[in-house]
């Protein structure tokens, strides 16, 4: 098995290649985004004019309005301070115009001055008829000030005021899941759920409520299950549009029901107009909800459908499905897609990476140091060139330059990011010194990364392995080795290991049923596994045995090694 193989190259990219679904999610967002995410605040009066940055507001007084547009205009210059001078100036001119405290008491809050959004919202609370949406906002602005109490007092009046308001049940349940108050959460929830107006908008709003407090809370499996049910009945109502099918389908995926959410995206992409956009972005989130899902097949389907259609707009499509050919080991397909994901959008660095471990599996090393140099030339990035030029020499068993490397990418990551360096770095570079056969340094760089993680089972295995292999610490090995057992009791590597040194250890009787657990968790025959089981043999002189297992063995993969034990012990 190649340096580069799954498992690595997963770890690989959990912590070198970025989080590639984020990545991915980011491009391939088009009416699926416009949706998504929490209910969002909308505090507009009936009578209203559209200003020119598209906010609702009343005229109302003159002067106030008047204020507010200068402010508007301010803001749209990106003059901060003086937009916020005409805004105090409306609120002063007009202090018990709703609509406009609602829209000033946001803008303060999105500078985060919450101090004058306090002042505003609590003068306007004072009068008699003040909305829930005030109490709301106030809730909101006493929150982001740091007065949890007075916070959740003035979520629980809105709730009290409007039992039907959303805003006030958001309001409410942001201060409570803040500061940690899950049981209470609970109770608005149901609260909120028994109280709306129960049509599909409304229904799909608490709901993700409850998705918020699941986050807060993500073993509550009874408020999971109450927010599931109050889903399928959405699901079951009959409405036409498909913003609100997308936000059913996003809330199902939030959930944990991939399925369900994927069988309304399909529904959605049945019905929607050919080379349509929103057929397109059906199909970028149907890509998304299978790639979380683990469902290949699929996503495959819906990626290649995308880059089909328009094979320069969505280079992510093409990342993601260099990824999936990469895992697949069908490198010349990973090469291809990260050369288009490229082609499409220079600037997405991590395709180059992975470019580059693609053509390092394909023997391509002279491509994938070309590949890494350009990359350092447009990204500047001295640890990732450093590291993936490790991994490609030692894919290409240029052990020396490859440990040249890890050092340079391990003295770059102690001056400008000491966080790289973790346990996996330490593994590589320790599995480097041991290809290389420095295995003082191998010994000392594995130890690193189990000092750091004790329960890293890869890593406790590599060492016991290696030193028993060379019949060094043999009790030593066997302490290592029976911890990784103990983490992994079914990994054919580990268990051939425990034989292993218990045969090094002279003795065969303890160590043959180690082997033959071993080849019996093999997913396919192992040529090493049936190797040491017939030198396991040997060492209980069962020569029958012994030399079918070498047959065995050679038949998976030639060794001359093997032969050479075959053939003195069959007297040939």
């Amino acid at each position: 098995m190649t340096a580069l193989k799954r498992g690595y190259l997963n770890w690989i990219r959990q912590k070198y290649l970025f989080d590639w679904m984020s990545l991915f999610a980011l491009t391939l967002c088009l009416t699926g985004c416009a949706i998504s995410g929490s209910h969002q605040h909308n505090p507009s009066s009936p009578a209203s004019e559209l200003t020119g940055d598209g906010t609702n507001i009343d005229r109302g007084n003159p002067d106030a309005f008047a204020h507010f547009a200068a402010g508007v205009s301010y803001e749209l210059s990106d003059s901060d301070d003086k937009a916020l001078q005409q805004f105090d100036n409306a609120a002063a001119a007009d202090p018990a115009h709703e609509s406009l405290v609602l829209e000033l008491s946001q803008r303060y809050l999105r500078a985060r001055q919450p101090d004058k959004a306090v002042a505003l919202l609590a003068k306007s609370a004072q009068r008699p008829d003040a909305s829930a949406s005030i109490l709301s906002w106030l809730a909101r602005a006493y929150l982001q000030a740091g007065n949890t109490n007075s916070a959740l007092a003035e979520g629980r009046k809105a709730v009290e005021m409007d039992p039907k308001s959303l805003d006030a049940y958001e309001s409410l349940l942001e201060g409570l899941l803040g500061s940690g108050q899950t049981a209470e959460a609970v109770r608005v929830l149901a609260q909120a759920s028994a109280s709306v107006d129960p049509d599909p908008r409304n229904l799909t709003t608490v709901i993700d409520f409850y998705a918020n407090y699941l986050r807060a809370a993500p073993k509550d499996e009874k408020a999971r299950t109450r927010a599931l049910t109050m889903l399928d009945s959405v699901a079951a109502m009959k409405f036409s549009s498909a913003r609100l099918w997308q936000r059913t389908a996003d809330l199902y995926e939030r959930l944990g029901e991939p399925k369900k959410a994927a069988a309304i995206y399909e529904r959605l992409l049945t019905d929607a107009a050919d080379a349509s956009p929103e057929k397109q972005g059906f199909r970028e989130q149907l890509a998304q909800i299978y790639l979380e899902a683990d469902d290949k097949t699929n996503a495959l389907r819906q990626l290649q459908a995308i880059v089909r259609d328009d094979p320069t707009r969505f280079p992510n499509a093409w990342f993601a499905l260099g990824e999936i050919a990469e895992q697949d080991e069908k490198f010349t397909d990973a090469v291809d897609d990260f050369q288009n994901a490229i082609h499409a959008k220079p600037e997405l660095e991590p395709a180059y990476y992975d470019l580059a471990l693609a053509q390092a599996n394909l023997h391509r090393t002279e491509d994938a140091l070309k590949t890494l140099e350009l990359a350092r030339t447009r990204f500047n990035n001295a640890f990732r060139y450093e590291f993936y030029s490790a991994l490609v020499q030692r894919e290409a068993k240029n052990f020396p330059e490859a440990i040249r490397h890890f050092t340079a990418a391990e003295t770059v990551a102690k001056a400008t990011a000491p966080a790289l360096l973790d346990k996996s770095f330490y593994f590589e570079v320790g599995a480097a010194y041991e290809r290389n056969h420095q295995f003082a340094e191998a010994d000392q760089y594995l130890q690193k990364a189990i000092d750091l993680d004790s329960s890293f089972a890869e890593a406790l295995n590599y060492l016991g392995y290696m030193l028993a292999d060379r019949g060094e610490q043999l009790e030593r090995a066997r302490s290592l080795i029976e911890r990784a057992v103990q983490l992994e009791p079914k990994n054919s590597a580990f268990l051939d290991s425990m034989g292993w040194a218990l045969f090094k250890l002279k003795q065969p009787e303890q160590a043959l049923p180690w082997m033959l657990k071993a080849v019996a968790a093999s997913p396919e025959p192992d040529a090493t596994v049936l190797d040491h089981l017939g030198d396991v043999y040997m060492g209980l002189r069962q020569t029958d045995k012994a030399l079918e297992t070498w047959r065995k063995s050679l038949s998976v993969e030639p060794n001359e090694d093997v032969k050479k034990k075959l053939d003195v012990n069959s007297g040939s």
